[in-house]
């Protein structure tokens, strides 16, 4: 079955990178991926560590760099003085991102609404998009869009499809989180063939409940707890030929470090037990 590779800072969300990065070293990792946010998990934004003492941490503990995980705030697809500031944020943090040798990066570009000018949105976020991506490609990085994602208006596969469509910069891939399928229950099958050779990166974790519209679904559990079959979203990578990095994203906030660890003692198992394989260095 489908292997994991790498390990996510977002475990460890309210805690600084200096004191998350010991403990992605402790599970055995040597494949990681920052998270870093506008309103938490500060972990990489335009404050410490800097590019240079970000590269020197890796380098220090001999670990590559897979993805980072940021957004400065997601503007709605209407807005466009945010827009304005989303795209220079982009444009001031790719460079950074280059420096420390980090391949791919993430957009999240178009808060979800029910305004009636959809289309006109998906448009809008498509030259976006392409606009980040075509500045992005010099530098060496590549840029995803997580998809479907339940909290931006690419929330179904078709808005997905309709918006890869729209793009023009083959410098855009697509991410897929099981979270956001656990929720939603769209084919996967259909969904991964339909990407095809746009599949760049894949995140790991549990959900479950009902599709709120609101924010308010339940997309951060550790794996066991939620809905999620993952031996069966592992079997559709393997059909899928899905040949990239596999992230685990757990996300913990609030929580004591004991805490933590208990939680992905569990759901590395528990993924072990479905049939996921992971890299002989790694604790679990």
């Amino acid at each position: 079955m489908a292997k994991v590779t790498s390990l996510s800072s977002l475990g460890w969300a309210h805690y600084t990178l200096y004191e998350a990065l010991p403990r992605m070293i402790d599970r055995g990792f040597q494949r990681v991926e920052f998270a870093s946010f506008h309103s938490y998990c500060f972990h990489f934004n335009f404050g410490s560590p800097t590019p240079p003492e970000l590269k020197q941490l890796l380098a220090d503990a001999g670990l590559k760099p897979v993805a980072l995980n940021w957004s400065p705030g997601a503007p709605y697809a209407f807005d466009e003085e945010d827009t304005a500031r989303f795209i220079r944020d982009f444009e001031r943090k790719i460079p950074q991102a280059a420096e420390v040798g980090i391949p791919m990066m993430s957009m999240h570009y178009g808060e979800r609404n029910d305004r009636g000018d959809q289309r006109q949105q998906l448009e809008r976020a498509a030259q976006v998009y392409d606009q980040i991506a075509r500045f992005a490609e010099p530098y060496g990085i590549r840029m995803l869009l997580e998809v479907p994602h339940l909290y931006m208006i690419t929330w179904t596969t078709e808005t997905v499809l309709r918006l890869f469509g729209m793009l023009k910069s083959p410098n855009i891939g697509a991410l897929v989180d099981c979270s956001h399928w656990g929720i939603s229950g769209y084919d996967l099958d259909d969904f991964l063939s339909a990407l095809g050779d746009r599949l760049w990166h894949v995140h790991l974790r549990d959900s479950a409940g009902a599709d709120t519209a609101d924010r308010g679904q339940q997309l951060e559990m550790t794996p066991g707890k939620g809905a999620v079959d993952f031996k069966t979203f592992g079997e559709a990578l393997d059909r899928a030929n899905y040949q990239g990095d596999v992230s685990i994203e757990f996300e913990y906030r609030d929580m004591t470090f004991e805490a933590i660890e208990h939680e992905y003692d569990e759901g590395l198992k528990y993924l072990a037990n479905v049939g996921w394989e992971f890299p002989d260095s790694v604790k679990y």
